[in-house]
This record gives structure tokens, sequence and C-alpha cells, in this order.
């Protein structure tokens, strides 16, 4: 292995910094890591203090050669740890890379602890008072910056940020306001208000303001109407001239509603993301005082995924951290996918213009170039910038692709290729008249990467694709591809990932078919999952008596299963009582005619908008009543809507409580809680995700908008669900036991074992959408972003308005092969999501589709591997000459009838078969229920002896069970044997609950705590505690009173107690913290979580919410911070809340975070590497195992 140069050369290292100590390899070895960095990862762990930009490639451990160098700087004592700052654009990413710095420093500091006379590593390296580094996402910084440096700008800290939803519903109000020029309008008001917001993120992510963009399209519009349409003959305008007028027009107005709304957002005191970032870079460009404090505290930035940022980003870190400071910038064009949201794949070439290395000597010298892959011609030229000598910062690789097998590296590196050509053939680094500027060097092997597998596929049908998908992945899921496989080996992980979400449907139809555990992940949003529909149609019919739509949606669901005859009685019914309403002795209930006369009857176009089926359930007919169409509700259809009117009625009642409060009313009235926590196969934590996630956007709603009734909230959904795909659902966790579906967009990050890429076709994947922004009126026009060097341009220097008309067809077409471009990268995400085994695949005829769909270049490119033999062709996959002419799929409609048994699916009557067969399901949950039952009532606590046979199989009728069924039998089966388990005899007993402080005391000595609980003894609170319960009390009013309350103004407080306390040292203190100017989103917040066999119960201080969506938690401490030793101890405390937070809301831990605020020393402490789950667990199944004293 090649060696970087020595760490210790002064060369390499600023002026006034100490030599390195350590080379790279020398810290692994000393640090116990198994992997030495390689020679590309060495070089940039030791660079020196000045910008660098680094093309990582796909699996090329970025992340951890990012942690390695943070604890490299630190070892060689060049930097604190509080003194580095790492910016990345999700909460988990920023959560990975903030853990393993973590766990670096923390075996850092274990070494450096031995080193007591600091001959080896520098002086007070790691000490007890040494902080963390600063790990955030883009957007938290950007309001960071923006909370403490906006009100130069006048931006007050208290300011709203509006979510997705919150800005539609403001921008529909200036839509619907608006008294400028519509004419040109031809557009849905929510198409206008969707073009609104499109515009006003693009001019923020820009910087650009609506009323220059309004000035330059009318000017456009000027110019153009005042050509000819053809220079040299007198001919009329042709309809397109004109459609091109109208769209310039229309787009000059749209720009006039973005003003409007923007004025709106200033009324009201409120920002969206995109003006949270732009106004980040207003401070940077506008308060030099910004840039002077923020170098001052980070005197390292680490920039990650660097091609997705905007431009508006670019510029808030160029004019921070510019000018030479030690910035390096990691990211990989080859994986600039979202181009939607405003990155640009040029962007990330541009760095090394925007943050220049100083040549003058003033500060850190340039290190040494990469050998491997020397600088483009031009890249070390210095320029002269406010009197200092600049010179374009160097490049390194990271080109090692640790994740995937060869023959998978091999497939992405075949459609990678021309994006590293045109690339090539692009330009210097930096310039900024290029797209590209860099040749990306092909990813290559570790060496120790398996072989891997690629599997092509061309297909008659997309279901004939889902069944070959459905077969693979049953033999996929009894391979181990572990090199050396265990006894624990868990099952592969394994995805689908598709390019549109329409795909989804055919795999998921065959995946229940065939009795494979899956999981649509996202499912469209939070919107579109099965229990929130339903709760969300419940709230309508409670709030508004003309949502019929919505009645229906639960009357033909699985719950109340209304039949067709009887809805349609039903709307008879309706249409009856709207005819008679307002008729003086008409009765309409109960008492009323048995039979509609002919006078009442009208024919079926004629009923009346009046007639709801919502009121229609509040006034249901006796039993006989018929209808003029001879139609009546049968007993049993009557019986469940006079139920359903009842829940109702009951619900109804609580609509004046708090909408949380409603919420939690509705979903125990519809049973949700139980239905989504009787799934099998998953926990009560993972079943109730997305119903917690809609709790949590409830109360964001009531935070955040100014109306808060019911009706408010459903128009803010509905505003969700059109403007933002639907809410997020809860992020997903990875799933060995299910696979999981998903977007390629959303699969970035990601890794599975097997990855499955269906809908490999022409015009889908890549797809043919058109992105120009001379189509529309909501695109911002591309001369005016702030990266118009990186796209494609429309030529407007014409002598007349045929030639815009013709250039603007050269536009599009330039357009097109700009967007190729991006789907090819897109691509390249999905192909290198896989370890294993990459899957790919296409279907000539796709649903109802007329025509035949060709394959996609993105297949069709991988048969050069075939032919070298690093890929295979599926033994299903057909030729192009055996394909049908017509399509199978529109040859014979399905037959079904309605309603069919939710479990176990449809049937078709003709051939009295079931559609989509889902074996024993109804059989397994019943049986499994009445096993449950039969264990209640025999009063019985522990099991029965056969609690591990297959719940559902009497004895000489053991047919076993397949697919979901299986899954709910073995569910019974493991609750029975828990139940066992718990309460089997041991010689050490923990209560059924316990408090957070006993779970930390058990970590601190088990023993005596385990003698305590079996011989409790009271205990007098000391100073400590009394003076932490006034504290809290205090804080607790502060946030209540919104801090106007002074701790004398407290009713019953006592002034002689809060001197001997010194509360009023510890008020005046918190005043001036941190803490005192957030609000946070909960205050003293009970929580309740299981670890192993006991339920944990604690009170979190305050939960505050942090800008990009994350949790911080915080527990006030009044005594004085303890030693490192201690505060190990005392860690176990903040994991716990930790853990039931994230169980509570259904987030990934890694979106937690918990603190200390020790505020008699003012310190903020967040302790490193907070225990997960397991080790929770272990403290009390060491307790478990204690021996208890023998005089207990």
């Amino acid at each position: 292995m090649t060696e970087a140069p020595p760490a210790a050369d002064p060369a390499t290292r600023p002026a006034g910094l100490p030599a390195a100590r350590f080379s790279p390899e020398e810290l692994s070895a000393m640090l116990g890591e198994k992997n030495s960095p390689t020679a590309e990862q060495s070089l940039i762990i030791s660079s020196p203090l000045s910008p660098r930009l680094v093309i990582a490639g796909a699996g090329s451990g970025k992340t951890a050669t990012m942690a390695d160098r943070v604890v490299w700087l630190v070892a060689n004592g060049w930097v604190r740890p509080e003194e580095v700052l790492g910016v990345t654009f999700t909460r988990k990413a920023a959560g990975e890379l903030a853990t393993r710095i973590r766990a670096k420093l923390a075996a850092l500091q274990r070494i450096a602890a031995a080193d007591t006379q600091n001959q080896v590593f520098p002086a007070g390296l790691l000490s007890t008072d040494a902080l963390e580094p600063k790990v955030s996402t883009y957007h938290s910084y950007a309001s960071g910056i923006v909370a403490d440096y906006g009100l130069r700008l006048g931006v007050e800290r208290d300011v709203v940020l509006l979510g997705g939803a919150q800005s539609f519903q403001l921008a529909s109000e200036v839509v619907e306001a608006y008294d400028g020029d519509y004419e040109h309008f031809r557009s849905a008001k929510s198409t206008l208000v969707k073009a609104v917001i499109q515009l006003a993120g693009e001019c923020s992510e820009h910087l650009r303001d609506p009323a220059e963009v309004r000035g330059w399209l009318l000017e456009r519009v000027a110019e153009f109407e005042a050509l000819p349409y053809v220079a040299t003959a007198r001919k009329n305008p042709s309809q397109a001239a004109g459609e091109l007028s109208g769209m310039l027009r229309t787009r000059a107005s749209v720009t006039d509603l973005v003003g409007r709304y923007a004025e709106a957002k200033r009324a009201r005191g409120a920002l969206d993301f995109g003006d949270l970032v732009a106004l980040a870079a207003r401070v940077a460009s506008e308060i030099p005082v910004a840039a002077q404090m923020e170098r001052q505290r980070y005197k390292v930035v680490l920039l990650d995924e660097f091609q997705d940022t905007s431009h508006a980003q670019l510029v808030l870190f160029a004019r921070l951290f510019g000018d030479g400071h030690a910035v390096t910038a990691v990211g990989d064009p080859n994986q600039s996918i979202y181009g939607f949201r405003g990155a640009s794949a040029g962007q990330l070439f541009h760095f090394v213009r925007e943050f220049p290395v100083r040549a003058d000597g003033d500060d850190a010298v340039a290190g040494p170039m990469d050998p491997a892959h020397p600088a483009p011609a031009g890249q070390v030229s210095p320029s002269s910038h406010a009197g200092r000598q600049f010179a374009v910062a160097p490049t390194s690789y990271l080109t090692t692709a640790w994740r995937n097998g060869r023959n998978i590296l091999s497939a992405a590196n075949v459609i990678s290729a021309p994006l590293s050509k045109a690339a090539a053939h692009a330009g210097a680094a930096g310039a900024r008249d290029t797209a590209g500027s860099v040749e990306v060097p092909p990813l290559q092997p570790s060496p120790a990467a398996v072989q891997g597998r690629v599997v092509m596929g061309r297909f008659g049908t997309d279901e004939d694709e889902a069944a070959a998908i459905a077969g693979d992945v049953l033999k996929f899921r009894v391979t181990d591809f572990d090199a050396a496989p265990s006894p624990e080996s868990v099952p592969p992980a394994m995805a689908v990932l598709c390019r549109r979400r329409a795909q989804m449907e055919c795999i998921r139809r065959e995946f229940e078919a065939r009795g494979i555990p899956y999981e649509i992940v996202g499912l469209g949003g939070l919107l579109d999952t099965p229990e929130i529909i339903d709760l969300v149609a419940t709230l309508r019919v409670l709030a508004d008596p003309g949502r019929s739509d919505s009645l229906m949606r639960l009357l033909a669901g699985a719950r109340w299963r209304i039949g067709p005859a009887d809805l349609m009685a039903f709307r008879d019914w309706s249409g009856f009582l709207a005819r008679r309403r307002g008729r003086p002795g008409s009765s309409d209930v109960d008492g009323g005619p048995d039979t509609e006369t002919g006078d009442e009857a009208v024919i079926e176009g004629d009923l009346t908008d009046a007639a709801s089926l919502v009121e229609a359930l509040d006034w249901l007919p006796r039993e006989g009543w018929t209808s003029a169409h001879g139609r009546r509700l049968s007993p049993a259809a009557l019986d469940r809507l006079r139920r359903l009117s009842a829940e109702l009625r009951q619900l109804r009642s609580f609509m004046g409580d708090d909408l949380t409060t409603l919420l939690g009313e509705v979903e125990r009235a519809m049973l949700l809680d139980i239905e989504v926590a009787s799934r099998p196969g998953i926990s009560i934590h993972q079943a109730r995700r997305n119903l917690d996630a809609f709790q949590d956007a409830a109360a964001g709603f009531l935070h955040t908008s100014q109306r808060v009734d019911v009706l408010a909230f459903l128009a803010w959904l509905e505003a969700a669900a059109a403007e933002e795909n639907g809410l997020d659902a809860a992020a997903p966790e990875v799933n060995h036991e299910a696979v999981q579906l998903l977007t390629v967009h959303a699969s970035k990050g990601l890794e599975w074992d097997v990855v499955f890429v269906p809908g490999l076709n022409s015009g889908a994947f890549p797809s043919s959408r058109d992105s120009r922004w001379s189509s529309g009126s909501a695109a911002l026009p591309w001369p005016l972003r702030g990266d118009r060097a990186d796209l494609p341009q429309w030529d407007l220097e014409q002598p007349d308005q045929k030639g815009w008309l013709d250039a603007e067809k050269d536009f599009k077409s330039a357009v097109q092969a700009h967007g190729e471009a991006e789907e090819r990268r897109l691509a390249y995400v999905a192909y290198t999501r896989a370890k294993h085994v990459l899957w790919t695949s296409s279907a000539a005829w796709v649903g109802s589709r007329a025509g035949m769909a060709e394959m996609s270049p993105f297949l069709a490119e991988l048969e050069v591997l075939a032919a070298e033999g690093a890929a295979e062709i599926h033994p299903l996959s057909v030729t192009e000459e055996s394909l049908p002419v017509e399509s199978p799929l529109t040859s014979e409609l399905e037959v079904a009838v309605w309603p069919y048994d939710p479990l176990e699916g449809p049937h078709d009557p003709r051939t009295d078969t079931r559609l989509r067969l889902v074996p024993g399901r109804r059989a397994a949950m019943e049986s499994a229920a009445a096993r449950v039952l039969q264990i209640l009532a025999s009063g019985d606590p522990g099991a029965p002896d056969d609690a591990g046979k297959d719940v559902g199989n009497e004895a000489g009728n053991r047919r076993p069970l397949r697919g979901p069924a299986a899954g709910w039998a073995r569910e019974a089966a493991t609750l029975l044997e828990r139940r066992s388990r718990r309460t089997a005899g041991r010689d050490v007993h923990l209560p059924g609950h316990i408090s957070a402080s006993t779970l930390v005391d058990l970590e601190d000595d088990a023993r005596s705590v385990v003698a305590r609980l079996r011989r409790p003894v009271p205990r007098e609170p000391g100073m400590s505690a009394r003076k932490g319960t006034a504290f809290h009390a205090w804080v607790e009013e502060y946030f209540g009173a919104a801090g106007m309350l002074d701790l004398g103004d407290a009713a019953g407080s006592d002034d002689h107690i809060d001197a001997a306390y010194g509360l009023d040292a510890m008020v005046d203190t918190f005043r001036r913290s941190e803490w005192a100017d957030r609000a946070p989103a909960h205050v003293e917040v009970p929580v309740e979580t299981r670890i192993g066999e006991v339920v944990v119960r604690g009170r979190i201080d305050a939960v505050f919410r942090d800008a990009d969506g994350g949790w911080d938690l915080v527990d006030w401490k009044t005594g004085r911070r303890p030693s490192a030793s201690q505060l190990k101890v005392k860690a176990v405390q903040l994991a716990l809340y930790r853990l039931a937070w994230s169980r509570l809301k259904g987030v990934p831990l890694e979106d937690v975070r918990a603190a200390f605020y020790y505020v008699a020393d003012d310190q903020v402490v967040r302790p490193h590497d907070l225990g997960t789950a397991e080790r929770l667990e272990e403290i009390v199944a060491a307790a478990l195992g204690q021996t208890p004293p023998a005089d207990v």
C-alpha cells in the first residue's frame, strides 16, 4: 500500500501549528482499527488546513474518511473538536457522521488518558471540558445563521417557519385575492398556486428578487412583440407566436403573485425554507462580522454531498468560509439527482474557484496534489484577489468502492461512462462556462470485494416481470450472502427500486399473492397510508356534512362492509330526506311512511346536490322503509349504520377539544390503535409509526397555523396532498424481514444485499418529462439562475419571431439531452445500492398503456457485460422477436364479486376461483384470537404447554400455513411464549415498572439497587433534590408564560428558600443561555418504554424541534458537571429518553439528540456514544442476573 507523504513534513502544515505527530496509518493502528486508510484516504486525511475538493464515488468510504480527518486533526493538536463544523443534507447522514466522529474521539480519549506526561499526545487533548464537533444539516445551519445575525437585516428571532402545506394555503389566499392582469391565465387555481410556490422557491434559491424577474420577462415580451414574424416577408404571426407571448406574460403575472406572496409572509412574520437559505446567504454577503465570527468558531469545515447544494447554499458558504479557509467539500457528480430541487451537477466543480487556496503564504499552503489524478491544465495558476494571491483548490479522489461486488461495479461504470466522457470534454476545473470540469475516474473494487451478480431480463408484460421478481425473492430469502454465516444470520436485505410509484402496485399484488412480506416505503406520503386515509375520512365526516365521499370510504371499507344494494338503498334514503326537508309535518324517520310515494320519487339524474349521506346517517329510516325504486336497507346494514351513527355522534362531542385530543378519540373509536398493533411481524412502536407521525403533524399545524379548527386542519391536509405529495411518512428503518419497495430518489444513501430495478423502459426510465423553463408557467428563466453556466440556454438573439420559435425547438432538444444525463445519474444511484445482486429488467407491455415499450438504454448498455460473462440473462427472459404484437393485458377483463372478504381477497364468480389468493389468513387469525381468549378466560397467568405449537392447526389436521397466515400464527405463539417467560420464577425480580433514575442506578450499582427494591427504605429528599424541583418548576413557568415570569412572581415563592438554593443566580444564568430564546415543543413530557423485561418511566424536561425537523431533548441539571466516569453512568438517562422519544414519534434514533444543561456551570454536555436499546437491555439483563445479598 502506498503511504502518504510524511505528515510531520512542515511543508504540509500551516505556519504556527505544531508538527504532526502521527500519520493517518499510525493513528489508525493506535486506535485498533482493522482497516488502515488507503493511499487516497490518507492524502485527504492528512491534507493541510486549506480548501480541497474530494470526488467520492458511491460507497467509497467518504463518511469514514471525513471522520478520520477530524480525529487526525484533533490528535495532532491542530484543532479542538468544537472547532470543526460538518454539514450534510439529511438528519440521518448528519447522525451517522456525528456518531462516527464521537466514537473515534472517545477511543482517542481513552488512549490519550494513559499519556499522563504528554509524551505522545498534545497537552490537554480531549479533556473533560472538550466539546464535540458541530454536525448539522444545511438547512439547520442556515437557520442558525439567520437566528444569530438576522436581526441586523430586520428578521426577528421568533419568526414562524412555514411548512409546505402552510405555504400552499397562504399562496392560495394570495391567488384568490389577485386583482392584476389575469386575462391570459389558462390554468386552474391549484396550478397557479403551485406555480407561485415553485417560482418563489427558485427565486430564493438563486437570490433573485421577484420584481427583477418580472422586469426581465416584460422586457422579453416587448422585444418579441416588436419583431416581425418573418424578417424577410410580410406574414401574420402564427398561433405558436401568440402562445409564446402568452407564456411570457403569464410568467410575468405569476412573478407578480410571487411578490405579493412574499409581502404576505412578511406581514405574518413568517418564512419558508427557501427564504431561510436566501436570508442566510444575505447575512454572509452583507454582514462582515458574521464571517469573522464563524471563521473564529470553526477552523475546519466539511461540506458533504456538495453536488446537491443550491446556488444560495454555495454563496452562503463561499462568503463565510472562502478566501483560503480550511473547507473540504465532498461529493459525487454522478450522484447529483436532485435537479428538480435546485441542485446542479456542475456546481460541484465550481468549488475549486469559489474556495481558492491562498498562494501568498498568509495561510495554509497548498498540499501535495493527488499523484494518481493530476490537475487539469490551468488549475495551479494563481490569481489576485483583495491584494492576495490565490490558486485554484486541489482535487482529490476516492475511487475504491467498498460496497459493491465486482460485476455490479462494472455495471455502474458502464452507465456512468458517458457522464465522465462529457465532463472530460467540457473544460478545466472550476470554469464558469461549462457544466462539467473534471473527468471522474471509474470506481475500482476493493481487495475484499465479492464477485457479485448482475441479472438482466426482458419480459412480455409487467405482470410477468413482477412474477419473475417474486420468484427470485423467494430464492434469495434463503440465500446467505455472508462469507462466514452464523446461526444468528438475518435474511438478506432486499429492495425494489422504481422510477415512479405507479410501478409498485403490480409488484405489490404479486408479493401479496405469494405471501412475501413487503414494505412500501413512503407509500406516496403519510396521507396515503390506509390507517391515515380512514382517520382523515372520519374527520371530514365529523366536520363537514357535505363530504358524502368520505362517508362512502368508511361504509364500503373493511370495517363496516356495506354492500352495493344497501349503498343504493341508503342513497335513495338520502335523496328522500333532501326532497322532504322543510315540509311542515313530514315525518322522515321512525313513524314515517314505509314507502316513498311516486309523487316524491324522481329519476336518478334529478337528485339535488343538497342530498347528504352524512345527514342521512343521523336520521336513519325504520325497518321496512322502501324507496320508490323498490330498494330497502337490509337488517344487517341498518344495524351497522346505527352503530356508526352513534359512534360519530359520540365523537362530535370532542369537536371543541384540542385537535390532538380529538385525533386520539377518533383513533380509539375506530379501533385503529388495535388494528395497527395486531399487525404480525412488527413491534408496536413500528406499527404506530404512521399514527404517531400524523399526531405530530397535527401538533405542528397547531403551532404554525392562524386557524386551529378542524376544517382548517383538513384544508391544510388537502394542501399538503396537492403540494407536497402528502406529508412525509415516518422515515423507514432497515428491514431484513420484508422486501422494501421505494423510489430511486428515496434510495440514495441506502444499501441492500439484493436490489431489483424493474421498469427500465424508454420513456419511463429515462423519463421523457419536459423540464425546460419555456414550458408551463412556474420555472425561473434559466438566464437568471445562478447556475446558468451549467444549463442549456435559449438563444434569443434572433432577427424575427420565427427565429425565437426555431431557437426554442433547439433549446427543447438540448434540454432533453440534459435531462437524460440526470436520468443516467439516477440509474447510477440505483445500480450502486446493490451489494451482492443487481437485478434489472424491462417489460414490453405495461398495464393498459397502448403501444409496446422499448428497452431502456440503461438496460441495453449492460448487454456488453453479458457478452463478457459479467452479467447473466434471466431464464424467463424473452427475445424481442417472441414478444406479442398486441398487449395480453387488455384482452380479458378481470371480474370479481364485491364486497369481498378483506382477509381472504376477491374471487371470480365465473370460475369460483379466488383472485390474489392469500390462503388461510382468516383461519389463522380467528384461531389465534380464540387461543388468546382461551388463555385470558382460564385465568392462568402462565402459557399452556403447547404455546409454541402452530396456532390454528388442530390435531390430525396440521396443514402448514404459508405467507402472511404463517406470520399471524408465529406472532400469536411468540406472544404466548413471552408471557410464559415473564411469569417464570426467578431468584431476582424487578418490578414491572421502574423509573429512569432506577435504570441509571442499575448501571452504577445493580446489586445495591436490587437489594433496595427487595427491602425499600424511605429516603428524605436532600437540598439538591429540592433545589432541582424548584428550578424545574420555574423553567416550566418560564416557558409557559413566554419568558415573562420572574422568579419572585411565582405563586407561593419564598425568598429565603430561593436564596438558600441559589435560584436567583441559576435563573440569571438560564436567561443568558441559548435555551432562553428557544421555544420548546414540549415541556415536562412523561414517557415510558419497554427495556427488556421491564417498562421504564421518566419525564423529559424539555423537547425542542430543530430547524431541520430533528428533535433535541434536554435535561436540566442544577448540580455541577460530573467527572467523565460519572457522566458515562448518568448518560444512561439520556439514552433512555432518546430511545423512548424515537419510539414514541416513530423516528430513527439518529434524528433525536439529547443533552444535559448544567445551569450552575452554564455548560451544555452531549455525552458521546449514547447507549442503544441493546445496551439498555444489557443493563436490565445484568440486574436480573444479580444474586441478592444474604441479609436481604
